[in-house]
C-alpha cells in the first residue's frame, strides 16, 4: 500500500494562508507561553521591536523544552500534546505563523536542569523559494527537514526559558515593526491585566476570587513598556478644534453568567452601563464593542458576536467581554470563532436570549427617555424664540405668527405625549435597577444641557406666551394698533413700500424652509436697510 503523501501546498496554508493580519503571529506566541507557564510563578513574556534592523524577539519565562523534546514539540506538525479546553494553543501549528513574514525564524529554548540550550533555525526565506517553484514536488515533511537546522550551546543550569526571533522581516509587513501598533494590538487580543483608568475592574476581580476562576491576566512588555488593556471610564468622539472630546461614560458595569440547559457554566459576561448617546465611535474607542475571550484572550474581533443581537448597531452601543468557560467550546484554527457542536449551539441560544431581550432593550429604552427629553428642549426653543420675535417685532407678517403659534402648539402636544412616555418609562426603572442607572444620568445630562444653554425650565414652560389678541383682526384693538413687523425698521421707505416687502417676505417664508427663507429675507432686509439707505431719497 503506497503511503499518503502531504503535499507542500499544507505548510503554505498553515503559514502564508493562516491568517488575514500578521499581527496574529503575537498572540500566537503569547498563547504557546500562556500554556507552558510554571505553575507558582509569574509569568513575564518581553517582546523587543527593532525596526531598523527588521527584527523581532518575544522571550518568555515559561518551562521551556528540553533538548531530546525539541524535534517532536517545534519540528512535528499539528501534533500538540496540549489538551482540548485545558490550555488556549492545542494544534501545534501556531508556532509556525512567523515563517509567513520573515526571512529566518528562530526558537531558541533551555529548560530547568539542563546545561544546554538549543537554538532551531527554520529558513524562511528558502521555504518561500520552495513553495513559489513550480519544480518542486516534494511532499512537506521532506521540505521542513530541509530548512530546519539546529545548535546547541551551554547555558546555566537554572535557566528556563522559550526565545522565537523572527530576522529580516519583509517589509510588507511594517505592521510588525511598527511599536504603537503592536501594543494596541497585544492590549486589544492578548490576556494582560486591566489598567487603572479602568476602576470598575475591582468588580470584575471581585466577582473573579468569589466564583473561584483565574484572572489569566500576565506581564507583557513590549520595548520595555507594560501593556495594559485599553478600557476607561470615558468615551469619546471627535471634537471639532481637538482631536477628540468626551460624549458619555461608563457609569457601572454589570455581570452576567451563562448556563447550559443541564446547568453547565458555559460563559461568564460583564458589560459597560452609560447614557447609550449613539453607537461608540470606533476605531477612535478602540475598546468599542462587546468582546469574546478564552483564557482572556480575544477570539474573533469586535464584530464577533454583532449577529447575537437583533440590530446589526446593537454591539457598538456597549463595551464588555463575553468570558468562554466551557471546555467544549472549541476554537478553530484561525481563532476567529468556535467549531460547531451542540455546545455551541446552546452557548448561542443564550447569548442570543440575552442579547435581543436584555441589552437591545436598554440602548432602546435609552434612545427613547433621551428622544422624549429633547421634546422639552424642543418645546423650550420654539417658545423663546417666538417670544424673541414678539419683542423685537421681527415677524414679517400675521401668517407668520400664526404659524410660530402652530408651530408652539405642535411642540406643546408632542411635550405632553413624552412626558406621559416617560412616566412609563420611568416605572420600568423603578424596578429595574440597570435601567434606573441610565434614566438618572440621561435626566441629569439633561438638565445639565439646560443650564448650559440659559433655559430658565420651569418659567418658559409654565408662561403662556402665546396671546389670542397676536392674531385678531379687529382695528380696534390696541395691540393691532402697536403691531409693527421686520418691514417697518425700514423707516427710511415710504409705508406702501414697507407693505409690499412685508408681503415679499410672507410669500418667501410660506415657499421656502424656515432656515433657507430666515436668511434670504435677513439678507434683503440688511441690504435694503444698510446699502441702499443712502441711495434713497
Amino acid at each position: 500500500m503506497n503511503s499518503i503523501k502531504i503535499g507542500k501546498n499544507a505548510i503554505e496554508n498553515l503559514t502564508r494562508g493562516m491568517y488575514h493580519d500578521s499581527q496574529i503571529i503575537y498572540r500566537e506566541y503569547i498563547q504557546n507561553a500562556v500554556d507552558q507557564k510554571i505553575e507558582g510563578e509569574e509569568l513575564i513574556i518581553d517582546i523587543s521591536i527593532d525596526k531598523n534592523a527588521r527584527k523581532i524577539v518575544i522571550k518568555d519565562n515559561a518551562t521551556g523544552v528540553k533538548v531530546d523534546k525539541v524535534k517532536s514539540t517545534l519540528a512535528d506538525v499539528a501534533d500538540s500534546d496540549k489538551q482540548r479546553g485545558e490550555s488556549a494553543g492545542f494544534r501545534g501549528i501556531g508556532r509556525l505563523g512567523g515563517l509567513a513574514y520573515c526571512g529566518k525564524l528562530k526558537f531558541i529554548t533551555t529548560a530547568r536542569g539542563e546545561r544546554k540550550k538549543t537554538i532551531m533555525s527554520w529558513d524562511a526565506k528558502y521555504l518561500s523559494d520552495m513553495l513559489d517553484d513550480n519544480s518542486v514536488k516534494e511532499d512537506a515533511g521532506t521540505i521542513l527537514q530541509k530548512i530546519i537546522s539546529y545548535d546547541y550551546e551551554d547555558c546555566p543550569v537554572e535557566e528556563h526559558y522559550f526565545i522565537v526571533e523572527l530576522e529580516d522581516v519583509k517589509e510588507e509587513n511594517f505592521d510588525l515593526l511598527d511599536v504603537e501598533k503592536v501594543r494596541r494590538y497585544i492590549a486589544i487580543n492578548t490576556p494582560v491585566p486591566f489598567s487603572g483608568k479602568f476602576y470598575y475592574k475591582k468588580k470584575i476581580y471581585d466577582y473573579l476570587k468569589e466564583k473561584e476562576i483565574d484572572k489569566n491576566e500576565y506581564k507583557i512588555y513590549v520595548n520595555s513598556e507594560d501593556i495594559h488593556k485599553l478600557y476607561t471610564t470615558v468615551l469619546y468622539e471627535k471634537g471639532g478644534n481637538h482631536p477628540t472630546k468626551k460624549y458619555d461614560e461608563i457609569y457601572d458595569i454589570e455581570i452576567k453568567e451563562f448556563y447550559t440547559e443541564t446547568g453547565e457554566f458555559l460563559a461568564w459576561m460583564w458589560y459597560g452601563i452609560s447614557r447609550f448617546e449613539k453607537q461608540i465611535p470606533f476605531p477612535l474607542n478602540e475598546i468599542a464593542g462587546i468582546r469574546l475571550r478564552q483564557f482572556n484572550i480575544q477570539i474573533g474581533d469586535e464584530r464577533t458576536l454583532v449577529p447575537f443581537f437583533k440590530e446589526v448597531r446593537g454591539n457598538l452601543y456597549y463595551v464588555g467581554e463575553v468570558h468562554v468557560m466551557h471546555n467544549g467550546l472549541i476554537p478553530n484554527a484561525r481563532r476567529d470563532y468556535f467549531n460547531e457542536n451542540k455546545i455551541r449551539n446552546e452557548f448561542e441560544a443564550e447569548l442570543k436570549y440575552f442579547f435581543f431581550s436584555t441589552l437591545h432593550n436598554l440602548y432602546i429604552n435609552a434612545n427613547r427617555i433621551k428622544n422624549n427629553y429633547k421634546k422639552e428642549v424642543d418645546l423650550i426653543r420654539k417658545k423663546e424664540e417666538y417670544e424673541k420675535k414678539k419683542n423685537n417685532s421681527i415677524f414679517v407678517s400675521d401668517n407668520e405668527i400664526k404659524k410660530d403659534k402652530e408651530k408652539v402648539e405642535k411642540a406643546k402636544l408632542e411635550n405632553d405625549k413624552a412626558k406621559k412616555e416617560l412616566e412609563r418609562i420611568k416605572k420600568k426603572a423603578d424596578e429595574n435597577q440597570i435601567l434606573d442607572i441610565v434614566y438618572k444620568h440621561i435626566e441629569d445630562k439633561h438638565n445639565e444641557t439646560l443650564k448650559e444653554v440659559g433655559f430658565e425650565t420651569s418659567e418658559l414652560l409654565e408662561k403662556e406666551i402665546i396671546d389670542d389678541k397676536d392674531l385678531k383682526e379687529n382695528s380696534n384693538s390696541s395691540y393691532k394698533k402697536k403691531k409693527k413687523y421686520l418691514a417697518n425698521e425700514l423707516s427710511h421707505l415710504p409705508k406702501e413700500q414697507q407693505k409690499l416687502i412685508s408681503h415679499i417676505y410672507d410669500i418667501i417664508k410660506q415657499n421656502l424652509p424656515d432656515k433657507q427663507s430666515e436668511e434670504l429675507v435677513a439678507k434683503i432686509q440688511e441690504e435694503l436697510k444698510y446699502g441702499k439707505k443712502s441711495s434713497v431719497g
